[in-house]
């Protein structure tokens, strides 16, 4: 547990984005950007991209390049902005059960997506198996899994049961 938590009322389980406290959020993060969870956050979130079978990094830069080669996108601003809305999209549809099973390319908003075996040079890299950018729901769980210890050790809710 971090030596100064910041108090949470039990109340903020039911805020929303409209309604979530400013002070508060700030408060939490910048504890835990100075103790470190952030960046713990993000490494087991990037190994767990990088060790999860569906090869998703490999996906997204195949999906980049093929942007890139089609000349859909010309700058790397564009480029970017379509990757994450791409990814986006798909992870969306995939928390709806609406997957893509085809195997070499997905559609979204009119433009094709390879996401299958690619040839360069005579090398093959496999992608994701069902061409979906979507980021895998395990990862999505391991990672979530890892922020809420982080939360714990920075945060303390009050119930309003302690006297103080």
């Amino acid at each position: 547990m971090s030596q100064t938590p910041v108090k949470v009322p039990a109340s903020a389980a039911a805020y929303t984005p409209a309604t979530q406290d400013q002070d508060l959020r700030s408060q939490i993060n910048a504890l835990l950007i100075r103790e470190g969870h952030i960046n713990k956050i993000q490494e087991h979130f990037l190994h767990s991209l990088n060790a999860h079978p569906s090869n998703w990094p490999s996906a997204v830069q195949s999906h980049a390049l093929a942007l890139l080669r089609s000349g859909d996108v010309t700058t790397f601003p564009a480029l970017v902005r379509r990757v994450l809305e791409d990814v986006r999209h798909d992870t969306a549809a995939a928390s709806d059960g609406t997957t893509n099973s085809n195997n070499n390319s997905t559609t979204t908003n009119g433009s094709s997506k390879t996401n299958g075996a690619s040839n360069n040079n005579n090398t093959t890299t496999t992608t994701t198996t069902d061409g979906s950018l979507a980021v895998p729901q395990a990862v999505v769980d391991a990672v979530l899994k890892v922020a809420r210890e982080c939360l714990d050790t920075v945060c303390e809710v009050d119930d309003g049961s302690t006297p103080g």
